[in-house]
């Protein structure tokens, strides 16, 4: 990397600001919402901030034993209207990702992988945001239960042949920020390009092993 410009000489963005003042607005299931006062250790100026205390997400990409990719439709209220999304939800306190991950596979879909591969995690929001979204590759998934849904989810599932999976992408209909990282933390998964060649060439690969580096 080449730094072209900083705030000030010495500068260091790594320096953690100050907590002078901090109260919480608001509390829910999903998040704490905070005010908080802080100073800059560069100016020792006070300024005010948003952040959102939220417990960790979690993502899965999962193939069926056909070949094809699993997604989950439903109404969502921060915009209005139904998505198409991988596998997600929240982990629950004390739970391993990985965990998280499999449970909401089987709520979500019924479905349970043969091979469970980690992509790696991102930040979704650092700028107010405190928590992490991990990602999961589920291979081979087969149909073992029911839904099982919380109370106010409601969701119907797609099983989505890979040609057709990627085209949504491309064209807008997968329009979810972070089922657009999961789908590119596959794309940067060193088996990927095996896959693919499975997926484009045969829609029914039972997708045994494509190498890479077991999830939790």
């Amino acid at each position: 990397m080449r730094l072209l410009a900083q705030h000030s000489p010495g500068f260091d963005p790594s320096r953690p600001w100050l907590d002078k003042v901090v109260e919480v607005k608001s509390e829910t299931r999903l998040f704490q919402h905070i005010l908080v006062q802080r100073s800059s250790p560069h100016t020792d100026r006070e300024h005010g901030f948003t952040r959102l205390l939220c417990p960790d997400w979690v993502n899965v990409v999962a193939f069926t034993r056909e070949g094809e990719l699993l997604l989950v439709e439903q109404f969502r209220h921060g915009i209005g209207a139904s998505t198409l999304e991988v596998v997600g939800g929240v982990c629950d306190p004390g739970e391993d990702p990985g965990t998280s991950g499999r449970r909401e596979l089987l709520e979500e879909t019924g479905h349970a992988p043969d091979r469970w591969i980690s992509l790696g995690s991102c930040l979704p929001n650092p700028a107010i945001q405190d928590n992490r979204c991990h990602f999961f590759l589920a291979l081979g998934c087969r149909q073992e239960a029911a839904l099982d849904l919380d109370p106010s989810e409601e969701l119907r599932v797609w099983a989505v042949p890979w040609v057709e999976a990627e085209a949504m992408l491309r064209d807008g209909r997968i329009e979810h920020a972070l089922v657009q990282v999961a789908l590119l933390r596959m794309f940067l998964w060193e088996g990927w390009e095996d896959l693919k060649r499975d997926l484009n060439r045969h829609g029914d690969a039972t997708l045994e092993d494509h190498g890479g580096v077991d999830g939790q």
